[in-house]
């Protein structure tokens, strides 16, 4: 089982080349077709500049020169891809804001990449940053990235966060692909007042389930005193885990901006990557 669709977001941040090339690895190490989205911007200068006394007068130009810089960027795309070998693999520009135009190319694709919020970026519907948006509004599970520059691609030490939700075993089944080509994979079970496993039994089944696909886990069990989102961080850097899989909790009121305390802490604090999915 193998992803066939990776889809990456290539923005002008400077960790843009880095994530392409993550991603490009990725890609190569499944067998994958590479998707680039880049957005124009428009659709959020629209939003941001169209109110009530504003002359906006002839935005022909403006527009031109904002779909010419995401031409670059898509141009600049390819070149990453072909450099690392990658066999299949095309840029997309949408108008769109990035978290929607992503969310709705992810209905053809197996897996969403991206880049950890930056400090001071907007945020998506005023309270989201771009993952959370994404790993909520997404089909597909969603890889984000912290230092996609320090990465290789792949995953020798994985860790999975397993409180028996329907989110968690979503993640799990998600990241099969790159649970079968790790070397080590562990569940970890945080208790709570919102874990669902409450016996040893909920975990043998899904190291059951688990090494029917080939991967091999080993359980460990934790009772935190403070935060959970906090106590598993802190465990991933014990650990040296070099990949999370966890559930995307989203308040269901809200489900498009909010996110639980555990997805929200991690999200904050990650300095590995995490394989989301709600």
């Amino acid at each position: 089982m193998d992803y066939k669709t990776v889809l990456v977001h290539v923005d002008d941040s400077p960790e843009a080349p880095d994530l392409v090339a993550f991603a490009a690895r990725l890609a190569n190490a499944q067998g994958a077709h590479l998707v680039g989205m880049t957005q124009t911007g428009i659709s959020r200068f629209i939003r941001e500049t169209t109110l009530p006394g504003v002359e906006l007068g002839d935005l022909t130009p403006l527009f031109s020169d904002l779909r010419a810089l995401a031409e670059a960027r898509g141009a600049q795309f390819d070149g990453l891809a072909s450099q690392a070998g990658v066999a299949s693999f095309e840029h997309r520009i949408d108008d769109a804001e990035p978290g929607l135009a992503l969310a709705l190319q992810a209905l053809y694709a197996d897996l969403v990449v991206v880049g950890r919020t930056r400090p001071g970026t907007p945020a998506l519907s005023g309270v989201a940053g771009l993952p959370e948006y994404v790993a909520l509004n997404s089909p597909c599970p969603v890889l984000v990235v912290p230092h996609p520059g320090a990465h290789t691609g792949t995953f020798g030490r994985a860790m999975i966060a397993w409180n028996a939700s329907p989110e968690a075993a979503r993640a799990v089944r998600a990241a099969l692909p790159l649970l079968a080509r790790a070397s080590e994979v562990e569940v970890a079970i945080f208790d709570d007042d919102s874990s669902s496993a409450r016996s040893p039994e909920d975990a043998a089944e899904l190291a059951r389930f688990l090494d029917r696909h080939g991967v091999n886990v080993k359980v460990s069990r934790h009772h935190p005193r403070g935060e959970v989102g906090n106590a598993l961080l802190v465990y991933v850097e014990d650990r040296k885990a070099d990949l999370l899989v966890m559930g995307c909790y989203g308040h269901s009121r809200y489900r498009e901006i909010l996110l639980g305390g555990v997805s929200r802490t991690v999200l904050r604090r990650l300095a590995v990557p995490v394989l989301l999915a709600h």
